[in-house]
């Protein structure tokens, strides 16, 4: 089985800006108002910014297209059992053709409850506020993560962490680790799957762990991996 776990890196090669690396969207915008759980349930105009926000990143990731990493992805979907795991709430794997993907920190096509925690569809409507449909609460939100909120999809991820084998492979593509470190997750539950890490920038946790390293771009090293793989 193949793990493919995407950062904020794999976006950017298509484009989409990141929100933690210089000239990133947090410099614009205050992180501690446009994805902060607490003050967005307290405060009606951080509910505002909010919307606005989450509203602009829905026209601009609307306009992006997959480069040719994700579809060399779906390709190998077709090929083999894959499963991709992913922190961008972007859709751009979906547009690509990809089946069963994690997405970690919601989606940008959903809506979420921040009493009941229900989530649903909203497809490419705006964010906007209104009323849960499951329980009624007014308190509705973008279907994204924020910080000081549960992150649901986690257990999930724990669990396939859990069920890794040795003659697995996992790929982490894009990420600096800062917020989801999955090497450490798979070191510390014992299991010791092949791990291939994929970043113009490797973080040095990556290196000391021992994993596989291409230093390249998101898009120029899944290509230059799958191409391998491809040839063995």
């Amino acid at each position: 089985m193949i793990y493919i776990f995407t950062g904020a890196g794999m976006a950017a090669d298509s484009g989409l800006p990141t929100f933690r690396d210089t000239g990133g969207l947090w410099e614009n915008y205050d992180i501690n108002q446009v994805c902060n759980f607490s003050r967005f349930i307290k405060e009606q105009n951080v509910r505002d910014l909010t919307f606005q926000f989450y509203n602009e990143r829905k026209l601009q990731y609307a306009a992006a297209t997959p480069h040719a990493g994700y579809l060399a992805i779906t390709k190998l979907q077709q090929q083999q059992p894959v499963k991709v795991i992913t922190t961008n709430i972007d859709l751009l794997h979906e547009t690509a053709g990809t089946s069963d993907i994690l997405h970690l920190h919601g989606r940008v096509d959903q809506m979420s409850c921040a009493q009941c925690y229900h989530y649903w569809d909203i497809a490419d409507h705006v964010f906007k506020s209104g009323k849960c449909e499951a329980c009624g609460s007014a308190m509705v939100k973008p279907g994204i993560v924020f910080f000081g909120e549960m992150a649901p999809e986690y257990e999930i991820l724990h669990w396939l962490i859990e069920d890794l084998k040795s003659t697995d492979t996992f790929v982490i593509v894009g990420t600096s680790l800062n917020v989801v470190n999955p090497i450490a997750m798979i070191r510390s539950a014992g299991k010791y799957p092949q791990i291939i890490f994929i970043d113009l920038n490797i973080p040095a946790a990556a290196k000391a762990a021992g994993v596989i390293c291409i230093e390249e771009s998101a898009e120029a090293g899944l290509l230059k991996w799958i191409d391998a793989i491809g040839e063995e």
